[in-house]
């Protein structure tokens, strides 16, 4: 029988990428991936070249500043499990960067990996210039795996009821990852290592802070808008407005088309609808609007997370 035995494979989720190739779009988040695969081939050709972008801070403090920005994308498949390490680490990386980068949007999220990367490495690099180089703080990295593990938390922190193996809450994992990782190297006496990944950590979360994110966490420090608690900066007069004017689809029947008194409305002990207001549904359909004009890339991140926040509510009513 013709077409028994047809096998498709099911179409990539459409995100807000760079460009395409096919029917993938290329974000953030899979050229860092793709790049670190390229690495492999890379490593197989010549080992000693792909370490050339490996972070090195002696080496960076000598001069070799580009191994700031290229370390994260260094990932060959090293040592007796590297490649089934590696291929770990990049599908983990593809998850839970996706998970960021989709509430952050395109580009504030590609500013922050790039903060992420090089200001936790100066900083590692400016320690260790004033420190005895006896290999405590000195410091070595390579790989997309701390930077997974960021995201990891910050998605733990975003979604506290998240559930992952064994039913477990994802922060579970996450904070046990921190802690093997705090542990091991504060076992090898590693400092500058140990300082680089908690700041990576850490400026992964306070930036995801910074793009209207983790709003539920006051102690995680916030700047301008993002302090007071608001939730987006959208135009409630307009969409008052706009609510109002617009007409309801076909016509109305009875007394309570045409005004009359004959329409009560008759209070009652059941609960309130869990639906959107009339409001929200005017704001949805602004904010709607607005990635009609000019696309997702539109929204700043305030309104990306308002965005969410009542699509959520909408599905859920």
């Amino acid at each position: 029988m013709p077409g028994r035995y047809d096998f498709s494979l099911p179409e990539p989720p459409p995100r807000d990428g760079w460009f395409k190739i096919g029917s993938l779009d290329v974000t953030t988040t899979a050229l860092m991936v793709g790049l670190s695969i390229i690495s492999w081939f890379v490593y197989a050709a010549s080992p000693e070249f792909l370490f050339k972008g490996a972070f090195v801070s002696t080496l960076v403090a000598d001069g070799e500043l580009w191994r700031l920005v290229t370390y994260p994308v260094i990932d060959p498949p090293v040592g007796d499990l590297g490649f089934l390490w590696a291929v770990i680490t990049l599908f983990f990386f593809w998850w839970v960067g996706h998970q960021v980068e989709e509430n952050a949007g395109r580009k504030p999220f590609t500013v922050l990996v790039l903060v992420m990367t090089v200001v936790p490495a100066v900083i590692v690099t400016l320690l260790g210039s004033t420190n005895e180089l006896d290999g405590r703080w000195s410091a070595g990295s390579y790989g997309l795996i701390v930077f997974a593990l960021a995201f990891l938390v910050v998605f733990a922190l975003e979604n506290p009821q998240a559930r992952g193996f064994f039913n477990l809450p994802v922060w579970v994992f996450a904070a046990a990852y921190v802690l093997l990782t705090v542990l091991q190297l504060v076992g090898d006496r590693r400092w500058a290592q140990l300082i680089l990944s908690l700041l990576i950590i850490a400026f992964g979360v306070v930036g995801c802070r910074q793009l209207g994110m983790l709003t539920e966490y006051d102690f995680i420090p916030a700047l301008g808008n993002y302090a007071d608690g608001r939730t987006g900066p959208y135009d409630r007069a307009s969409a008052t407005r706009r609510s109002k004017s617009r007409k309801p689809k076909g016509k109305k029947r009875g007394k309570a088309a045409k005004g009359g008194s004959g329409s009560t409305v008759v209070a009652g002990p059941w609960a309130e609808p869990s639906g959107p207001t009339r409001l929200e549904q005017a704001e949805l359909d602004v904010l709607l609007d607005k990635i009609s004009e000019g696309g997702i890339d539109s929204l700043n991140p305030m309104e990306r997370k308002r965005l969410n926040e009542l699509s959520k509510k909408m599905r859920g009513s």
